[in-house]
């Protein structure tokens, strides 16, 4: 039985908002579409019978967990106000094991503002999300299974801008910026300033020859238990060349310093190019490399669409100064893959924003699908990232595939003195995911997912192997309402506490 103190803590905002959505959501829609919003509340209820809520092999315990989770999406693509909002709050409640009961919460939003016509504007983003404390610590597939290595991590960036020509010969943007990112139970806490400006001829112009010079300032602070703050400078001029429509070249040159004990520590020169290919609208092929002063930056980009299908690949290599998300959190979704597809179709980015919805919803998948969650860190470190997808879409059957790798060291002299990356300590991520879905009838479908994530550090030769199949059947039972039931296993290797778990999932969300 759930204790009726912990319900009553964990259940009254759901009801809450579950109250708000329900009463005012019709005037809520209509108001909104008026001034070129769309808004999409509902709520998900959803049940889980597991067999390992402990995620143990020697202390394994069967548990039924019901999740309950309001959501709101909102977004807008006319006016001055532009961007995206995905919200939901989601209370767990345990059965057997009350004391667990808890409320994780999940944000993705973007958004610009144009705060004086054509010329001052404010980019602004936040996000929400469970994350790995530890790459080498217990981990899951299931946000709602008990993990002491899995914590609540918050980031928010505010960028107001400038931009403008100066005569008919150049074009300027001058910025500032600030972002923060907190982690309830880690101390892989950051803050970072900065500030930039963009001097240059027009960068969309026809003209063979453009040149540009950039400064940016940057400082970031990792907190006292961390490696403390840190501040780069860059002053870098850059000449393009259009070698023909398609193909631009840039070459650049310039100084940058910095307060980090590594090799070249104070000022040294950085020098690098670029090329950017567009041969159609359905291909891109960006290449750059860097020389920079801990080393070499590359960045490879690819996409390329072709009617039922669309390939994407990426292998950067540079400095990251972010606490969240390093190592596996920018892996594309299929939401993303399918974002990029369907582009031909609906050039306008709120209509395909709605038609993948409905297309993931017809065919039984979600926005996180192919989703794999990175690690948290104190420090400054040096990332190298590739990652591959494909997706094909057929009739009735669509399969998606994706890959990645990272490997991510701290700083030499600079980085973080605590968790996976402490002492210099790299740490190499590597995992694949495979979904197969097949539409049965207009309203029914049946999909497929396995994962695979596996993790090994540099000290001491430690590794983790974490597999996962799931198996879905999902239905429509009416305009507003939509179910589905998985069947789960996941397997997870290590040294210290590996474990098994077998899952059943009914999930069902109602639209208002």
């Amino acid at each position: 039985m759930v204790q009726r103190c912990v319900g009553q803590a964990v259940l009254p905002p759901l009801v809450g908002i579950l109250g708000v959505a329900a009463f005012g959501s019709v005037n809520a829609q209509e108001s909104a579409a008026r001034a070129g919003w769309s808004i999409v509340p509902d709520i998900g209820i959803r049940e889980t019978l597991t067999d390992n809520l402990h995620l143990s092999n020697t202390d394994r315990r069967t548990e039924l967990i019901t999740e309950l989770s309001p959501r709101l999406r909102l977004s807008s693509n006319t006016g001055r106000v532009r961007g995206t909002l995905d919200y939901s709050l989601t209370g767990l409640v345990y059965a057997r094991e009350s004391s667990s009961n808890t409320v994780q919460q999940s944000l993705r939003a973007t958004g610009n503002v144009e705060a004086i016509e054509k010329w001052a504007y404010i980019d602004a983003s936040a996000s929400i999300s469970q994350q790995n404390i530890s790459a080498l610590g217990t981990r899951t597939t299931d946000s709602s299974l008990p993990n002491d290595n899995r914590t609540e991590v918050a980031s928010a960036r505010l960028s107001p801008y400038v931009r403008g020509r100066l005569g008919g010969f150049a074009e300027y943007e001058a910025r500032v910026s600030y972002e923060a990112t907190n982690s309830k139970r880690s101390n892989a806490d950051s803050r970072s300033t900065g500030a930039s400006l963009h001097l240059g001829s027009d960068a969309a112009s026809l003209a063979r020859l453009g040149w540009a010079v950039d400064y940016s300032h940057q400082a970031v602070d990792f907190g006292a238990n961390a490696a403390g703050s840190n501040v780069i400078d860059r002053l870098v001029g850059s000449l393009r060349l259009a070698a023909t429509p398609e193909l631009r070249l840039t070459a650049r040159a310039g100084r940058e310093s910095n307060d980090y004990a590594a090799p070249n520590n104070g000022s040294a020169l950085t020098w690098g190019w670029s090329a950017a290919w567009r041969p159609s609208e359905r291909t891109t092929l960006d290449l750059a490399l860097d020389r920079r002063f801990f080393g070499k930056s590359h960045s490879v980009r690819f996409e390329h669409r072709m009617p039922r299908s669309v390939w994407t690949f990426s292998d950067t290599q540079d400095i990251s100064t972010n606490a969240s998300a390093t190592g596996g959190a920018g892996q594309p979704t299929v939401f993303d893959l399918l974002f990029i597809q369907f582009a031909s179709i609906a050039p306008d980015p709120q209509l395909r924003t709605a038609l993948v919805d409905a297309y993931l919803l017809n065919n039984g998948q979600t926005r996180t699908t192919l989703a794999n969650g990175g690690i948290l860190t104190s420090g400054a470190s040096v990332q190298r990232d590739q990652r591959l997808s494909f997706a094909v879409l057929g009739v009735r059957t669509t399969l998606l595939l994706s890959a990645f790798q990272t490997n991510t060291q701290g700083l030499d002299g600079a980085g973080p003195v605590s968790g996976d990356l402490a002492n210099g300590n790299s740490v190499r991520q590597n995992g694949q995911s495979v979904n197969l879905s097949h539409r049965l009838t207009p309203i029914s479908a049946i999909s497929a997912d396995f994962t695979r994530t596996h993790v090994t550090s540099a000290a001491g030769g430690q590794g983790t192997d974490l597999r996962s199949l799931t198996a879905t059947w999902s239905t429509r039972f009416g305009a507003r309402l939509d179910g589905s039931l998985s069947l789960r296993r996941a397997v997870f290797e290590a040294a210290v506490n590996p474990y098994s778990e077998n899952a059943l999932i009914a999930n069902l969300r109602v639209q208002f």
